[in-house]
């Protein structure tokens, strides 16, 4: 509603000038017209009607005097204008019965084109227009040397020329109006945009605050001080929505003319009887003050008079309320619009620091269960592989020929349990390489080393590789740098599955250059991978078809380490299938820089297994 009043009162102002305008000549022209008449009657008449003079000159220092501003915006003044032009009508037509010539018709035109340039109702100026006329033919046939012809004549030029001058009128006005519309337009727009831009400047206010931290405590205060000052007030509280208690939390600090002061955990529940929790609830801002803050659990408390309070939503989620008290006058309709526009991005900046401190909070607990996990997956790998290594020494000792067991069957024993103490000790080495990358307590020791002989020397340590495995190594690879402990537990665990998962066939391990890169890779042709799985291979204990492949052993711990070992060197590692069948495990390390005669580790054993 209070747009279109402001669109009125813009239109009601252009074409009020317009008017006036009007009438300032109108008044100057009237004039000009009895200072003629007082010469004519005082100088050329030979009998001066002095009383006709005195009483329009006496009727036009009244109609100058007149504060047409005021009264053009009430309907009366059309019809005192229709009166004015009336008047001047028959002082006219008196002044033009005594004359002996025919009437001067410029006077009546002029009548005419003043009131349809002045009144707004199109009726009286129709009257006007009839009365001009009248008033003019019965000056006209009054004339004694007027012939009926002539007076015909007359009458049709000066009809003729009232229609024009009313056309051209009705012209000027359809056009003012046009320009009066599209004035009410552009000032609306005007108003529209300064609303957006006030808006904006709000938003980048609020957005600002953002800066000054990354808890609520620090940022709070500046939040509802920007706010508070926008609309005057000494007093800003903010209460955020808590699904656990069901109530509205004070968040501290509270603001308090550009100072802050801590409080207490105050809740207010949803069941309470508050403004807060009341326009939390109807979603609704709310102006209070008086006797209805006495009451306030809150506010009350704070001796407010009185308070804006509108509520905090994201979406239409609703996540608390925002006070802003204690201005010195009552707060206007600006002011409440004020606050609104604020209290969106507000809200977004409420939520995001809650969210923040929520997954801070939650991400320092995850940390330390992480942290707290990797110290006793170590503790216990350690304390495991002590005693397990002299397990294993114990039993190697036993299976030595000259110590072995004469009968068969210990002997398969002894050989059984060697075989499992060692794959016990695989998965330690594997739990506590994968503890130890979560904590990121790995070393990296990049050397240099001889391409050809490395590889086989891996080759070499895998039990079974050496007869299925071929070397595939581009003439152009002379050297890996890497990590030689690293890169050889990740050659090794892709050799080992490509053995277990691939049936009998072939394994290549090859080795080749790219720009800025040594790309290694193990290719099997055995069944392969589903596509869909070449991402959930890579994660912890992951088996593919455990009920066809389960008995093959395994942690699921392999590819994990493949992948976490690669990153720490700086590289990458994929899965593609191989062409005819297969699954093929790429390798991709970054070259470094070496000067012509930089050193070279031609040799390197692989650890014992």
């Amino acid at each position: 509603m209070g747009r279109p009043q402001r669109a009125d009162a813009t239109r009601t102002f252009s074409y009020l000038d317009y008017r006036l305008t009007a009438i300032r000549f109108g008044i100057v022209a009237s004039w000009l017209a009895v200072g003629a008449l007082a010469f004519w009657e005082f100088r050329m008449a030979a009998v001066p009607k002095r009383d006709l003079v005195v009483l329009v000159g006496a009727a036009l220092v009244v109609f100058s005097l007149t504060p047409w501003r005021r009264i053009l915006e009430h309907r009366m003044a059309d019809i005192l204008l229709a009166l004015g032009s009336v008047t001047a009508l028959l002082a006219l037509a008196i002044i033009e019965l005594d004359r002996p010539d025919p009437p001067i018709a410029v006077g009546f035109l002029v009548v005419v084109l003043f009131a349809a340039a002045t009144v707004t109702w199109n009726l009286l100026v129709s009257v006007v227009t009839l009365l001009a006329f009248a008033a003019y033919a019965y000056s006209t046939v009054s004339v004694s040397t007027v012939t009926p012809g002539g007076a015909a004549v007359l009458l049709g030029s000066f009809g003729a020329a009232c229609v024009l001058v009313l056309v051209m009128t009705g012209a000027i006005r359809s056009r003012l109006t046009a320009a009066s519309e599209e004035l009410v337009r552009l000032a609306v727009r005007e108003r529209e945009l300064a609303r957006q831009e006030e808006e904006l400047s709000n938003l980048y206010e609020i957005s600002r605050t953002i800066g000054a931290g990354t808890n609520l405590a620090e940022v709070l205060p500046e939040l509802v001080g920007r706010m508070a000052r926008a609309v005057g007030a000494a007093v800003g509280v903010v209460a955020l929505y808590r699904p656990a208690s069901e109530a509205l939390e004070v968040v501290s600090p509270i603001w308090v003319r550009d100072h802050v002061i801590p409080n207490d955990a105050v809740e207010l529940p949803l069941t309470s009887e508050s403004v807060l929790v009341a326009a939390f609830i109807a979603a609704e801002t709310r102006c209070v003050e008086g006797e209805d803050l006495e009451d306030d659990p809150l506010l009350g408390s704070l001796e407010v008079e009185r308070a804006i309070v509108t509520p905090l939503r994201v979406g239409g989620r609703r996540i608390g309320v925002v006070v802003l008290a204690d201005m010195e006058d009552p707060p206007r309709a600006e002011d409440v619009e004020r606050v609104r526009s604020m209290a969106g991005p507000a809200a977004l900046v409420l939520d995001h620091l809650a969210r923040y401190e929520e997954v801070s909070t939650e991400g320092a607990k995850m940390a330390e269960l992480a942290e707290l996990k990797s110290e006793f997956v170590s503790v216990v790998s350690h304390e495991l592989r002590t005693p397990l290594t002299s397990i294993i020494g114990v039993l190697g000792t036993l299976q030595r020929p000259e110590l072995a067991p004469a009968d068969p069957t210990a002997r398969e024993l002894v050989d059984t349990a060697a075989a499992q103490a060692e794959r016990l000790r695989i998965l330690i080495e594997d739990l506590l390489v994968a503890s130890r990358l979560e904590s990121e307590g790995l070393p990296i020791r990049i050397q240099t080393l001889a391409a050809h002989n490395f590889l086989e020397d891996v080759v070499e340590s895998v039990p079974g590789a050496r007869r299925r495995t071929t070397l595939v190594i581009a003439p152009d690879v002379t050297r890996i740098d890497a990590d030689p402990e690293h890169l050889s537990r990740i050659l090794r665990n892709l050799l080992e599955n490509a053995l277990k998962y691939a049936g009998n066939s072939p394994i290549e391990l090859g080795a080749r250059q790219e720009p800025g890169a040594l790309v290694l890779f193990v290719r099997d042709h055995g069944p392969g991978i589903p596509w869909a799985d070449r991402e959930r291979i890579f994660e912890r204990f992951t088996q593919l078809q455990p009920h066809d492949t389960r008995w093959q052993g395994g942690t699921g711990l392999g590819l994990h380490i493949v992948r976490g070992l690669t990153e720490m060197m700086g590289g990458e590692v994929w899965f593609e299938p191989t062409v005819g069948g297969g699954a093929t495990f790429v390798v991709r390390l970054p070259r470094r820089d070496h000067s012509p005669s930089g050193p070279m580790a031609t040799a390197w054993s692989p650890p014992s297994t």
